[in-house]
């Protein structure tokens, strides 16, 4: 929308008028003379979504205003008269000043319907009933260019992260929400969704998949007033887990013999690559001896894959008058689901 504002400059005796436009956003009816200082010059609000904008340093308060719960030297008026019934929010730009909300015919006969301080931030929302005029006061005294805005009160703003692994049948993963009502009346539920026929009122919820699969996970978050929004994300359940199953080793050894250990892993879900790594018990601790990569695939309960380790019993062996092997599997590309049956001490091997 184009406003002219027309002024009159006396330049050498000779009367000029001067006729700049001003170029207004396309989202703001914008003017810069204020045309709703008082209550009764209100500027009607005809649909939604407005946006105007006012220059409140030339605006003044009327004798008479009501000042509810923020006072003001400045302010200006607005009107909305809705069609239909429905839930409205009105604000500002910048945030500070107050608004209230009022009906009524005339400054003596106002009813405060909402009403937001100034330094209140959060914007007013109220239902609007079809055929009710409403009238809204704003202003602050420290305020220079004010932009007053009307809509239907928005959705809420639903979002929430997945885990950022694929958990197993094993996990309970916790969802963690990020909910926000723009509106500013608040959130009064959650619903979950998991994918599997179970559901959850927990804000903050915890779940654990009985199965693998891929599950379409959905969050539903309704405000104080009925407003609701949602929002799905995949979460791909996965269960990898190897054991170890069995350390073989001789009973005895004697120094200078190269002995065979045998390291047996059961895989039963899916196919993995498996580092096994076969470590020595010594006085420090474990010292790593030997490890070995290999393709596991998937075989049936009872049967699994061999690693196979030669160690030459040393001195030091002898001195101890024993060996004790450790053996560790790890899953390369994906993460075990249960890795406390990963590891496996042997019997202790006799050492002559």
């Amino acid at each position: 929308m184009i406003k002219r504002h027309v002024a009159r400059i006396a330049v050498a005796g000779v009367i000029a008028l001067l006729v700049p436009a001003f170029a207004a956003p396309a989202s703001a009816e914008f003017s810069l003379a204020v045309v709703n200082d008082d209550f009764a010059a209100a500027l009607p609000v005809d649909a939604l979504p407005y946006a105007n904008v006012q220059d409140l340093s030339t605006a003044t308060a009327e004798d008479g205003e009501p000042t509810s719960c923020f006072g003001s030297t400045r302010t200006v008026w607005y009107s909305y008269t809705p069609t239909s019934t429905g839930m409205v929010t009105a604000g500002t730009g910048p945030d500070y000043p107050g608004i209230a909300v009022y009906t009524g015919s005339s400054l003596d006969s106002l009813t405060e319907v909402f009403c937001r301080p100034l330094y209140g931030y959060a914007p007013v929302t109220f239902e609007a009933r079809a055929g009710t005029t409403y009238l809204f006061r704003t202003g602050a005294d420290f305020a220079e260019q004010v932009t007053f805005r009307l809509d239907v009160a928005p959705e809420p703003e639903v979002d929430f992260s997945p885990p950022g692994y694929e958990p197993s049948v094993f996990d309970m993963v916790s969802f963690w929400p990020s909910v926000h009502d723009p509106a500013g009346l608040g959130i009064a539920s959650y619903r979950w969704e998991f994918g599997d026929g179970t559901t959850s009122d927990a804000q903050f919820p915890r779940h654990r998949f009985t199965a693998d699969g891929d599950y379409s996970v959905r969050l539903t978050a309704r405000t104080v007033d009925g407003r609701s929004a949602s929002a799905s994300h995949p979460v791909v359940v996965r269960t990898h887990d190897v054991s170890i199953d069995r350390l073989g080793v001789p009973s005895t050894a004697r120094v200078g013999q190269t002995v065979t250990v045998t390291v047996s892993v059961r895989n039963t879900r899916y196919a993995e690559n498996v580092e096994v790594r076969l470590d020595r018990g010594g006085p420090f601790g474990y010292e790593q001896v030997g490890v070995d990569t290999q393709p596991v695939p998937v075989m049936a309960a009872g049967r699994s894959t061999t690693f196979s380790f030669d160690y030459t019993v040393t001195a030091d062996d002898r001195a101890a008058g024993k060996i004790t092997f450790r053996a560790v599997a790890a899953v390369l590309q994906n993460r075990d689901a249960l890795p406390a049956d990963n590891e496996l001490l042997s019997t202790p091997v006799r050492v002559s």
